[in-house]
């Protein structure tokens, strides 16, 4: 064997210690227990957006959605045919989940999980408003506002997580405050003494008294006795141009109206609002926001 050959072996030998070497350093990084969640108003497929309808950029949400990965994924304004074309690209999530308007009828604000990682112990949904239990309005709310929750067992940590996915209402303060209140009520019943995370279009920006409500911060909400922080504010509590709004523009000098809270006792990790375009195309009008969390 001549030396150039020799040669040409230890090279690549070589390369394959080093790159075996980063492997098991990117690994040693990552813990399978974290929690990867993305929140993404999808925009109903009904709406007349022309050039950014649903067929035409169904592909891109399939993309977006595919790249990050998520073992949950919270759906805001996807109506049942969204539904059903996003559990055939992605048949390893279980969902769960109700039309605002009841049964399969309105938009949902649904919750897919990896049943590989998880079992459903237990699920439902209830309406922000003065009759809960049944499709409803209250406090002039321009639309129908529902919350699904799911109580998931993480398969691996055989630990019990509950998450809630909603979208508040777009016209009435009164309406996302009341709201807000049912859900962290709601919480406080069911999950205070579990891990909880709750995401969703709040249509509220970060200095709203709905968020307040949420984080603990009013005095309504230090009257429920519980609290959750902002994941995407834990890491950047300064970040300017933060808008999850873009109108199909890609602007992001709005407010943030997105978001993933989680229980403080849950280190986020990773937060981002993913600003994904194909030439200026965009997936919906609204950014995704994501956040890896490590469980307790």
């Amino acid at each position: 064997m001549n030396l150039k050959r020799i040669l040409f072996i230890w090279f690549n030998l070589s390369l394959v210690y080093i790159f075996s070497d980063c492997l098991s350093l990117w690994a040693s990084d990552q813990d399978s227990s974290d929690l990867r969640v993305m929140s993404f108003n999808i925009r109903n497929s009904y709406a007349k957006d022309g050039v950014n309808r649903w067929e035409n950029r169904k592909g891109l949400v399939y993309s977006v959605t595919r790249d990050y990965a998520p073992d949950v994924l919270g759906l805001q304004e996807a109506n049942s045919f969204q539904l059903e074309e996003l559990s055939h690209e992605f048949p390893q999530y279980g969902k769960v989940g109700e039309g605002s308007m009841g049964g399969a009828k309105g938009q949902y604000s649904a919750i897919l999980f990896l049943e590989e990682r998880f079992k459903l112990s237990d699920s439902g949904s209830f309406w922000l408003s003065e009759t809960p239990a049944e499709p409803s309005k209250s406090w002039r709310s321009a639309h129908h506002r529902i919350c699904t929750w799911a109580e998931l067992l993480d398969k691996e940590s055989q630990q019990t997580i509950y998450f809630y996915n909603t979208h508040m209402d777009d016209g009435s303060r009164k309406a996302r405050e009341n709201g807000a209140r049912m859900i962290m009520d709601h919480i406080q019943k069911k999950a205070e003494s579990s891990l909880f995370l709750l995401m969703g279009d709040f249509n509220a920006p970060e200095d709203s008294e709905a968020l307040k409500i949420i984080k603990g911060n009013s005095e309504a909400g230090q009257n429920l006795g519980i609290q959750m922080v902002d994941s995407f504010q834990v890491l950047y509590p300064n970040r300017k141009k933060v808008g999850t709004y873009n109108g199909f523009s890609g602007q992001s000098d709005g407010s943030k109206i997105d978001y993933i809270m989680v229980k403080p006792s849950m280190k986020v990790i990773e937060a981002s609002i993913l600003q994904t375009n194909r030439e200026g195309r965009y997936p919906s009008d609204h950014f995704p926001v994501t956040a890896q969390v490590g469980l307790p």
